[in-house]
């Protein structure tokens, strides 16, 4: 029997993802979350539209939730007309976003009561990699269920197991930091390579044949100024930091990225 995969998001990521899930097979059904523009697109590759959250949740045999953050998920999963009341026993949700691992875990704990198994599975690959089906799917629960949904994640790209639920968001995490981090000390050091007169252009071609290269380096391109927490990186980095705290580690490099970035934002 095919999977019915209710997708909840389709914004930058989620878009591609759901059209491959489609142009793969699966029957996917989902709702106008923040832009109307994503399901007419879809709709002409297959995807069935629903009234809203909690109708997805009534159809589907799979529940892949990638809205932005925490407040976000807890509208389309718990509130009014949110899905998690309408899904079946035995459905599983799949939490796409960069959220913390705690709330993961709480979620799990409280669909688990209902019959229901939710795994946190953050994305990493940016949207070209939604559109090739090459994303990074760090993911977190139990082999058997991880295993439960392997069909449904592979047009989307490799899974990779981090350990138990909440775990695939402490990788995803871990690597936004480094990412960011990095991003950050390129754009410092580019200040001082194009104060000294050197073109920045070719510094870049030298650094990226040279030991400090890195995935930032050769993909990211570089803005005029310095990198601003907003956004994206100021939910994943603030994040970051809050698990730190939690968990009694320093981080004093990613610290001092969020502090210089946040100023930079005000």
């Amino acid at each position: 029997m095919t999977k019915t995969i209710g997708f909840i998001g389709l914004g930058a990521m989620g878009e591609p993802m759901a059209k491959r899930l489609l142009d793969a097979g699966f029957q996917v059904t989902s709702c106008v979350n923040r832009n109307r523009e994503p399901v007419d697109r879809l709709t002409a590759h297959g995807l069935v539209e629903a009234d809203d959250a909690f109708a997805v949740g009534l159809e589907a045999d799979v529940l892949m939730c990638c809205v932005f953050d925490e407040p976000q998920n807890d509208i389309v999963l718990r509130g009014e007309r949110g899905a998690l009341a309408a899904l079946r026993p035995g459905t599983t949700v799949l939490l796409m976003s960069t959220i913390s691992p705690g709330y993961c875990q709480t979620l799990a704990e409280e669909a688990r009561a209902k019959g229901i198994t939710v795994l946190d599975c953050p994305l990493s690959g940016r949207v070209q990699g939604a559109v090739d089906g090459t994303l990074t799917l760090m993911i977190g629960g139990s082999e058997t269920d991880i295993d439960a949904c392997a069909d449904v994640l592979a047009p989307l790209g490799k899974t990779m197991r981090c350990g138990d639920v909440g775990s695939g968001q402490v990788m995803k995490l871990a690597n936004n930091a480094i990412v960011l981090t990095t991003f950050s000390l390129l754009l410092e050091v580019r200040d001082l390579v194009a104060s000294y007169g050197m073109d920045l252009d070719n510094f870049m071609t030298i650094l990226n044949q040279s030991t400090g290269r890195s995935v930032v380096s050769e993909s990211f391109p570089m803005p005029k100024g310095r990198m601003k927490m907003v956004g994206m990186p100021a939910k994943d980095v603030s994040t970051c930091l809050a698990l730190a705290d939690q968990l009694g580690i320093p981080l004093p490099v990613v610290q001092a990225c969020f502090d210089a970035g946040s100023a930079e934002a005000s």
